[in-house]
């Protein structure tokens, strides 16, 4: 009996111990329904993308657009109606996002330290972060945060792969006592990258006529985004 136990024990543990484990991008992004007919289209000068992704407003829905061969325009076709948020990011590691996060988030060093701990507790499986930009919304604070893992990674088949690995996502805080506690998250992209040390985070620039796109029954056409500056 007590080998039994023995041997239960082994697989719980086996089950339960964290695995440093990656099996793709997972589902981020929506599939688009048929009856939408909402379009936001644009081009870009000064760089190359390799995503634009489009961000609900509530930030429960994120779209992937269409590039087209050069990567200099960008197309999203049937989204649902309402306000969206974009973020664009290139082929030289720039990323530039329009995202509703609220006003500017300015805090005593105390809190300042705790929100960092919260966003750093938030996941343990990517061993880097950056802060991107944060806001306050009502009670509620939004970071725009990326991190990269670059130490070992597992698929599910356990082959080890030869990359390190990228997110971009927004998490949701609220601060109790003296901590902020993380109430939901929202990933945008996660793409594996260069297995080199000290990869580098994205270079990051806000640009405000990327956001609160209204998008209703007509096409949206954006002209072409200047994203010379860097």
């Amino acid at each position: 009996m007590g080998g039994k136990i023995l041997i239960l024990s082994s697989l719980l543990a086996a089950l339960l111990a964290p695995t440093a484990r990656a099996d793709g991008p997972g589902r981020i992004y929506m599939q688009p329904a048929a009856t939408d007919t909402g379009v936001i289209s644009g081009k870009v000068a000064g760089a190359v993308l390799t995503h634009a992704i489009a961000i609900e407003r509530d930030r429960t829905r994120v779209y992937l657009a269409t590039l087209d061969a050069g990567g200099s325009g960008f197309r999203f076709d049937k989204l649902p109606v309402g306000r969206f948020d974009l973020v664009l990011v290139t082929r030289d590691n720039r990323v530039i996002e329009g995202l509703g996060l609220g006003a500017a988030l300015q805090l005593p060093a105390d809190r300042e330290k705790h929100l960092e701990q919260g966003v750093v507790k938030a996941d343990s499986f990517f061993n880097r972060r950056l802060r991107h930009r944060t806001g306050i919304d009502g009670e509620v604070a939004l970071v725009f945060v990326e991190r990269i893992r670059d130490g070992r990674i597992l698929r599910g088949s356990g082959e080890v792969i030869d990359a390190n690995l990228r997110r971009l996502e927004i998490i949701e805080l609220r601060e109790a006592a003296d901590e902020w506690q993380m109430v939901r998250t929202r990933h945008l992209y996660r793409e594996e990258a260069p297995r080199v040390k000290g990869l580098p985070f994205f270079a990051h620039r806000h640009l405000p006529a990327l956001g609160g796109l209204r998008v209703g029954g007509a096409p949206r056409d954006l002209g072409t985004i200047d994203l010379t500056k860097k």
